[in-house]
């Protein structure tokens, strides 16, 4: 008795695996999601234009005209983005009405369900306290949280494709428990096969999804494909193989109809910027390999790890990418779910078009390339004690762990610190923006060098300007009925190449309205 009360006195005071399972743990959770994503909200918009395209979609799907771009005025049917986000964007539309603030809220939501998810799908595939470890770094992981409220598809995507995953290895679970005999207590086996059947079917709906959400979710169509095929699974293979195909026929026949995505185009075209440099070869396609792996490798994905303390180099990205790969292998080698799916991931945007790569790309695989170099770097820490007889592979994770932790705190910390700021050229045209949404009639077109992120901000119809001539500069405005003119300072070449001429060679045709300076940012109008 006196050894039970010792052992107990010694034991620790705080079992994760004695709060995972209570009802308050993943809420507690998806709680610290939510304040992260709070404390760390930007009201801005990206400067890219994806997100102020989504906007425009999401809008036209709230005013009834279907995924269409209605920027300058007669919808356009648009085949480029699915329409699962501006889905989602639309809803947030019609409850609050052109309302940025709410459009960023609906993704800092979702990335605040997607930390109890993780936790969840982790879990599947490790003990609980590497799963806690991979939430704790989504919390405050620089990337995710930088994403955490922009209206684009990576924070929506990674839900969706975490869903999919869980739902795969639920479908995988259930499968390899069926027998072929009713035993005393069990359930007949058509039940069985039956309910296994769901499962699949589950999975390859959110499969669909997030399809629908971003156009890469068609890995987690391969992911399921391979990882049963490797399973020898035959039938849930197939399941998988054909009923993704019939799901994504109806999108894929409304976009021939309209003359195709742009999407396969621009994946087999050098350089989507340059089309006359015309299509891939085998030694361009070599070429943009090689670039890629070595741009994701020696700088991208070190940056995700360490992203403060170390300076990307070759050395810092061999090491680094030398534990993803070690994951990779031997995930492969195991049949690891999670392990099939990364490598599907990583394998796409190796093959995306160079001009492209971004760390945004990674951002929705962060999670589970968090869980494969701790698995990495836990597994070789054993093999290093094994081999030295020592029993010191624990504390060594912990500490691995415990940089990779500071690391992204530390690189938050300054992350949060540019939260509301913009370059001054940028909060010009944007301060521009907000004046004409303020001061003209909604049903005025403007012309400008962003029109989808002054669309975004002013809910006016808005076009770019041609490239060309002064006369032809003018003769465009006079046909697509421009009133509203904005000459930045954004920095970009054919402002003072094409759109400058224009208004000094035809001076008496423009009035300035509103002027914010330093740098300098004009609104005027075109008479």
């Amino acid at each position: 008795m006196n050894k039970k009360r010792q052992q107990k006195a010694l034991s620790p005071s705080f079992n994760l695996a004695q709060h995972e399972h209570k009802p308050y743990f993943l809420p507690v959770l998806g709680l610290c999601g939510l304040l992260m994503g709070i404390l760390l909200f930007d009201a801005n918009l990206s400067l890219t234009g994806d997100n102020a395209q989504f906007i425009n979609l999401g809008r036209s799907l709230a005013e009834g005209y279907g995924l269409a771009e209605t920027i300058e005025g007669e919808p356009i049917p648009h085949t480029k983005y699915p329409f699962g986000f501006p889905l989602l964007l639309a809803i947030v539309h019609i409850l609050f009405p052109s309302n940025l603030i709410a459009l960023k809220s609906l993704v800092v939501l979702l990335y605040a369900i997607s930390i109890p998810l993780t936790y969840l799908l982790i879990r599947r595939f490790a003990p609980s306290p590497i799963a806690l470890g991979v939430s704790a770094l989504c919390l405050v992981s620089t990337h995710l949280l930088d994403y955490s409220h922009q209206v684009m598809s990576e924070i929506p995507f990674l839900l969706f494709s975490f869903i999919a995953l869980l739902l795969l290895h639920r479908a995988h679970s259930d499968s390899s428990t069926r027998v072929t005999k009713d035993t005393k207590g069990e359930k007949p086996f058509l039940f069985r096969v039956s309910l296994c059947s769901s499962w699949i079917l589950l999975a390859i709906i959110a499969i669909i999804a997030a399809y629908y959400i971003r156009s890469a979710g068609i890995v987690l169509v391969g992911t399921g494909i391979i990882y049963f095929a490797l399973h020898k699974k035959w039938k849930e293979t197939g399941l998988i193989a054909a009923g993704s195909l019939l799901l994504a026929l109806p999108w894929q026949i409304r976009n021939a109809s309209l003359g195709g995505t742009p999407y396969i185009q621009q994946l087999l075209s050098i350089n989507p910027y340059r089309p006359e440099e015309g299509m891939l070869t085998f030694a361009t396609l070599t070429e943009r390999i090689l670039e890629n792996l070595e741009f994701y490798g020696i700088h991208i994905i070190p940056h995700i790890f360490l992203p403060s303390f170390i300076d990307a180099n070759y050395f810092v990205g061999g090491v680094f990418s030398g534990l993803v790969l070690y994951a990779l292998i031997t995930g492969l080698l195991k049949r690891h779910l999670l392990i099939v799916y990364l490598t599907c991931y990583l394998i796409l945007y190796i093959l995306w078009p160079y001009v492209w790569s971004d760390t945004r790309f990674l951002v929705p695989a962060i999670p589970i390339l968090f869980y494969a170099i701790l698995t990495s770097m836990g597994e070789l820490l054993k093999l290093l004690a094994r081999a030295l007889k020592k029993t010191a592979s624990r504390a060594g994770i912990v500490l691995f762990f415990l940089l990779l932790l500071g690391s992204n705190i530390f690189e938050t910390y300054y992350l949060s610190e540019r939260i509301g700021w913009l370059p001054p050229n940028w909060n010009n045209y944007f301060a521009a923006a907000e004046w004409i949404k303020d001061n003209t009639e909604p049903d005025v077109k403007i012309a400008c060098r962003k029109p989808y992120l002054m669309n975004a901000i002013t809910n006016r119809k808005a076009a770019g300007y041609a490239w060309k001539t002064p006369d032809q500069v003018i003769a465009d405005f006079e046909k697509k009925g421009i009133y509203i003119v904005v000459l930045d300072h954004l920095g970009f070449q054919s402002t003072p190449e094409f759109l400058v001429p224009a208004i000094q060679a035809y001076e008496n045709r423009f009035e300035v309205l509103y002027i914010v300076r330093n740098p300098n940012t004009y609104v005027l109008q075109f008479k």
